[in-house]
Order: C-alpha cells, then sequence, then structure tokens
C-alpha cells in the first residue's frame, strides 16, 4: 500500500515537472481570407506553463511580404485550469492589403532558454468583392448616414480624404450605433485613420435643421486607375426600441463616383509616378575615405502623398564602386489632413580603388496637384576622395586577362608551355643573320616556326600526361575536402560570435564555390557573371547563391553596424554547399 503511494506520488511530481516544462509558439490570424483594404489581425502567441523563463533573444516578428502593418499591440494573460497555471504573451499586429492576391506571412522567433521557437507561416487570401453590397440610401426620420470626398475630380494617385459621418435629431443615436461596415475599395489603395479630429462630434445646420454630427471614419484613398471608380455605400445599424423590444435598423450612404484624371503629357524622363509634395535630401557620410572602406551614402524624400508606394530615384554610381542593394525605412503617419511622413534609403558603397570620385547628383520628379505641373527636385554632385591604388588602364586589363590564360589553373587541362632557351638561341642567330643578309630571313624564320612547334607539342604532351596523373575524382575530392574544413571553421567562428573574421571566411567559401561549380576564373569573377553561369545547370540554386554571396558582402560592409545571426548564416552556407554537391 504504502509502495502504490509513493508510486502516485512520484506520477504527480513528474507530471507536474512535464507539464511545467511546456512552451509552444504559435502564429494565429483572425482571417485567411479577406477583402482587399480590410483589416485583420494576427496574433503571435507564446504559450507556457513555468512562472519565470529565460529568454535568450527577444521575440522577432516575419516579414509580411506586401501586407501593411497599422498597428501593434502586447498580449498577456493568466489561465489556471485544475491547480494548473498557464500564461499567454505576445504581440498582436493589425494588417490589410492594398491589392489582391496570396501573401504569406512568415515565422515569427523567439530564443528560450538556448532552443529557438518559430511559428508556422500564414497564408492570406485576397480577393475583391466578398463585401456584400447595401443598399443605397437607407434613412431613419431624423437620422441619415453620409459619405464625402474632398475631390472628386482628382488626378490618377492623388490622395483624397474620405469621410464617413452619421447625422442625427436626438443625441442619444449616438449611443445606439452597432456594426459599422465598410465597402470593397476596389481600384482604390485606402487606409484607414485611427486619429480623431478635435471636433469629432458637433453640431451642424442641414436644410435649416440642426443635426448633431458624429464622424464615423476617415479615410486617405489613392486613386489606381483612370475613368470612373465608384465607392459602394457605407452602413451602420441604430439599435431602436419598439413595441416588440430592441429592433437594429440599418442606415445607409449614396455610393460615391469619381472621375480620375490621367496625369498631363509632359513627363520627366525618370518620373516613377510620384503625386503630391515632396522635399528631397541627400548626404554622403564622408568625403575621404580608404580603398575597401564603405560609405553611406543617405537619401531621404519627405512630403504628403502616396509615400506607401513611393520609389526613391536611381542614382549614377562610377566604375570601381560596388553599390550594395540599399536599406529602405519607411517613417509614415496617417493623419486626418492626410499622409504624411518621408522614406529613407541607405546606399552602402565600398570603391575598389583610389581616385576622386564623382557620385550623382540625385534627383527626384513628382507631379504637385497644387501647382498642377511637373517638379524636378536635385542635388548637387558628390566627390570622394579614395586612398588607394589606382585603377587598373585598359592595356593593364588586357595584359591581366593575357596571364589568366596562361596562369595554371586546377580546373583546366592544359599547363603553360615554357619557350625553352635553345629557341631564344635560334632567335637571336635569326635577328643576326638577317642584319647581315635579307635573303635568309624567311628560311630561318620557318626554321623557327619548325624548331618552336616541336617543343610545344612535345611539351604540350608531356604535360597532358603529367595532368592526366590527376584524376578529377582526386582534384573533387580534394576541393570538397578544403570545403568543408572551411565550414568547420566557420561554424567555430560563428559559436564565438566573431563577427568580422565570419564575413570574411564566409565570403571566400562563397567565392570558391561559385568559381568552381561555374569554371570561372578569380579575374572573371562577379557576382552576377557566375550567376548566370550557375543557372545554365543549377535553375534556382543560382540565384540562392547570389542571394547569400550579397547578403554576406552586405553586412561585411555595412556601414552601421546591425545584428547579425551568424548561426543562421553558417546553416545558410551549409545547406547551400549540400544542395551543389547533389
Amino acid at each position: 500500500m504504502l509502495k502504490n503511494v509513493f508510486f502516485f506520488l512520484w506520477m504527480f511530481i513528474f507530471t507536474s515537472t512535464l507539464l511545467g516544462q511546456e512552451i509552444s509558439f504559435k502564429a494565429i490570424a483572425s482571417k485567411t481570407e479577406v477583402s482587399v483594404n480590410e483589416r485583420f489581425a494576427v496574433q503571435f502567441v507564446l504559450t507556457y506553463s513555468q512562472q519565470n523563463i529565460s529568454i535568450d533573444r527577444q521575440l522577432k516578428l516575419p516579414n509580411f511580404n506586401g501586407l501593411h502593418q497599422l498597428g501593434e499591440s502586447t498580449l498577456n494573460s493568466i489561465q489556471i485550469n485544475n491547480g494548473v497555471m498557464t500564461n499567454h504573451s505576445g504581440v498582436e499586429v493589425v494588417l490589410v492589403a492594398d491589392h489582391e492576391g496570396e501573401y504569406t506571412i512568415g515565422s515569427a522567433t523567439i530564443t528560450i532558454d538556448g532552443k529557438r521557437y518559430k511559428t508556422n507561416p500564414i497564408k492570406i487570401s485576397v480577393k475583391k468583392g466578398l463585401k456584400p453590397k447595401s443598399e443605397p440610401g437607407k434613412r431613419l426620420q431624423g437620422a441619415f448616414l453620409t459619405s464625402e470626398v474632398s475631390e472628386e475630380n482628382p488626378f490618377l494617385n492623388q490622395e483624397v480624404i474620405l469621410t464617413v459621418k452619421l447625422y442625427a435629431r436626438d443625441y442619444s443615436i449616438l449611443n445606439r450605433i452597432r456594426n459599422y461596415q465598410e465597402p470593397d475599395f476596389s481600384n482604390l489603395i485606402a487606409k484607414f485613420v485611427s486619429e480623431k479630429t478635435s471636433d469629432n462630434v458637433r453640431q451642424e445646420l442641414v436644410n435649416g435643421q440642426t443635426f448633431v454630427s458624429q464622424e464615423l471614419a476617415r479615410y486617405v484613398i489613392f486613386p489606381q486607375k483612370t475613368g470612373v471608380i465608384e465607392i459602394d455605400p457605407f452602413s451602420i445599424n441604430v439599435l431602436l426600441s419598439g413595441y416588440y423590444g430592441a429592433e437594429n435598423v440599418q442606415l445607409t450612404s449614396e455610393p460615391i463616383r469619381l472621375n480620375v484624371k490621367n496625369l498631363p503629357a509632359g513627363k520627366p524622363k525618370n518620373f516613377s509616378g510620384a503625386v503630391g509634395t515632396y522635399n528631397l535630401n541627400a548626404t554622403l557620410s564622408k568625403k575621404e575615405t580608404k580603398a575597401n572602406e564603405a560609405v553611406n551614402l543617405e537619401v531621404e524624400i519627405i512630403g504628403a502623398g502616396n509615400l506607401n508606394t513611393l520609389k526613391t530615384p536611381k542614382i549614377e554610381i562610377p566604375e570601381h564602386i560596388e553599390a550594395f542593394d540599399p536599406k529602405k525605412k519607411d517613417v509614415i503617419e496617417i493623419r486626418p489632413s492626410g499622409m504624411k511622413g518621408k522614406v529613407v534609403e541607405n546606399h552602402i558603397l565600398v570603391p575598389s580603388y583610389g581616385g576622386l570620385y564623382k557620385i550623382g547628383p540625385v534627383e527626384f520628379n513628382y507631379f504637385d496637384t497644387e501647382q498642377k505641373k511637373y517638379i524636378t527636385l536635385s542635388t548637387k554632385p558628390f566627390t570622394l576622395e579614395v586612398d588607394g591604388p589606382k585603377p587598373p588602364s585598359a592595356q593593364d586589363s588586357a595584359k591581366q586577362t593575357l596571364n589568366d590564360h596562361v596562369r595554371t589553373d586546377t580546373t583546366s587541362n592544359f599547363n603553360p608551355v615554357i619557350v625553352p632557351q635553345k629557341i631564344s638561341e635560334v632567335k637571336d642567330q635569326v635577328v643576326e643573320t638577317v642584319a647581315k643578309d635579307n635573303n635568309w630571313m624567311w628560311v630561318l624564320g620557318g626554321l623557327l616556326v619548325l624548331v618552336g612547334g616541336g617543343y610545344f607539342w612535345a611539351n604540350h604532351k608531356k604535360s597532358n600526361s603529367q595532368i592526366k596523373t590527376v584524376s578529377d575524382k582526386q582534384r573533387k575530392n580534394q576541393f570538397k575536402a578544403g570545403i568543408n574544413s572551411k565550414l568547420a571553421e566557420l561554424k567555430s567562428l560563428a559559436q564565438k560570435g566573431d563577427r568580422a573574421a565570419f564575413l570574411s571566411l564566409q565570403e571566400d567559401i562563397l567565392t570558391q564555390i561559385g568559381m568552381h561549380f561555374s569554371h570561372t576564373s578569380l579575374a572573371d569573377f562577379t557576382e552576377n557573371s557566375v550567376a548566370e553561369k550557375l543557372k545554365t545547370n543549377y535553375n534556382d540554386l543560382a540565384d540562392q547563391w547570389k542571394s547569400l554571396f550579397l547578403k554576406c558582402k552586405e553586412a561585411k560592409y555595412a556601414y552601421f553596424g546591425s545584428y547579425t545571426d551568424l548561426e543562421e548564416k553558417y546553416k545558410a552556407t551549409e545547406m547551400l554547399w549540400k544542395k551543389f554537391q547533389n
């Protein structure tokens, strides 16, 4: 009996311990099928039973891949069931899509007690016409709903303010409204304004009668096609007391018709569709630097308009300066008066050689709706003085290319033939003889060609026989062993957190892999040329190699220090290497 008591007591303790160690991390979407411009929420929830957990790396939200984030809030709750306490904490994100399509929300990650947890990806389907249309113009005696726009004849992509208001003779109706519904915003980009105006509720005179009005919703909309765009009615329910109890009565607005005009002729050469009012700023972090050291070119566009779709200007970068894909940062506010903010792009530039370089100027074009004309903003060009070796001339480049063809290559079956001393002696004799008697020139010239050809053939045959002693399999095994050795060292650097050494070694490994599988020499190596050659035999793997290579170089030369997960980069490099071997 006592033995059984101890057994059940042990089982209880063991089960409680297991329960105390349970941790789950999930992503939950309020909807997976939504309409265009319909807001929905995604929760990233961590569930655990322990009272205290050790978070090694904080929650990292995923890339929302085309979905726009409208808001973010924290989640915290505790449940107690049969004496067991369960904690729920995390983040809720409100999202919206401007266009139809299939979207994938990636995995959020968090690291707890040395273990990395991640959520499953979520697929979101965005379609038009999911919302039912309401019958327009439904009113009550003493109450009605309106929708109004700031401009009925806008230009394409011009900002328009849309407001939805409820009017009532009786103030108490404002406290009995339910179930506000917005229509599909077809052919429009619509941004909901969460900020309320100071006169959100006020008295207004309508047809000689005093009404109390309340602004129910406000949107900033941007028409995306020319011609007539019709916005269907908005609706809301009012709870009224009747003979048989409370009754829901629907109020609806009239539809809105926008007559959208195309932008006028005479668009500037680099016009990308920006409409509104903007200012342009650009700064270069240094005026002087050294070869292979990074500088940062920051381009900032500030203004009012559709900043979400704004395309930043292309910048002319001189030869011998490598430019990485820019990092873009948006600071945008949706205010009652419209969309305002700035778009900032940071360009990392790495000069390869010394010299004085001219960068830019940076130019940005937009259409001003107030002046009804195209405006071109431009900065002065930047000069960058680089201390380092001079860039090679065209003659040096040609000479280097010739040397590259002669240089021994472990991936080639040809070894250079060195002209023997005997041929040099014959050449000297030819020169001396020709100086005395021109009649011997053709005879000795022919003799020289025959002797040289003989030596060339003999040495070439000999070199080929020597090369064949090293089989393709042996060279392949040697290359494989070399990469595996470097990967082991890369893993060690990742664990130590030695960022600089890790990125240098990763770049070397990726360079060697690219050269080997594309049969490219170091002199001809560029990420674009190697990727193109790899596509012939490796298809999508070529893009994976190029993406990882560029990310490595970008992190290596990043002007501002940024968080880099070295272990993730190591795993990506190792996985790429395994794919190339399959």
